[in-house]
């Protein structure tokens, strides 16, 4: 009978993966932040609405984006887009690991920002 491995952390899972499916850890990372994204816009957003479109200037102040942040995200979109397209380069462990580390720190830096500028406003909701 097969193992199944189960992680207890974060570094540990990323590890595994990056390790095995590369291209796996930027796309299941990629769509973290995504959602992340989508649930920070006010109002919602549609399934259907583009991520180009999330990342546009004008959605940047919903997350409270600098430019370089904005840019930032903007090359890890074209790279997860090419993984899943089949047109990414090999990519290392390492890139991997690096790729999810900041999608993971970016995904929870602006879900806080969020949050904190809806209860400094007087929202009760995200």
């Amino acid at each position: 009978m097969t193992q199944v491995a189960h992680f207890s952390t974060f570094e540990e899972m990323s590890a595994v993966l990056a390790t095995n499916t590369p291209h796996a850890l930027v796309q299941d990372w990629w769509a973290r932040l995504e959602g992340v994204l989508r649930a920070c816009v006010p109002g919602g957003l549609s399934r259907r609405a583009s991520v180009a479109s999330l990342l546009s200037k004008a959605h940047a102040q919903h997350y409270g984006l600098s430019g370089d942040e904005l840019a930032e995200l903007n090359a890890m979109r074209r790279l997860r887009n090419a993984c899943a397209h089949g047109e990414a380069p090999p990519l290392s462990k390492q890139l991997a690991l690096q790729f999810a580390r900041r999608a993971h720190t970016l995904a929870w830096d602006i879900a806080e920002r969020r949050l904190t500028t809806v209860y400094h406003l007087g929202g009760a909701h995200a």
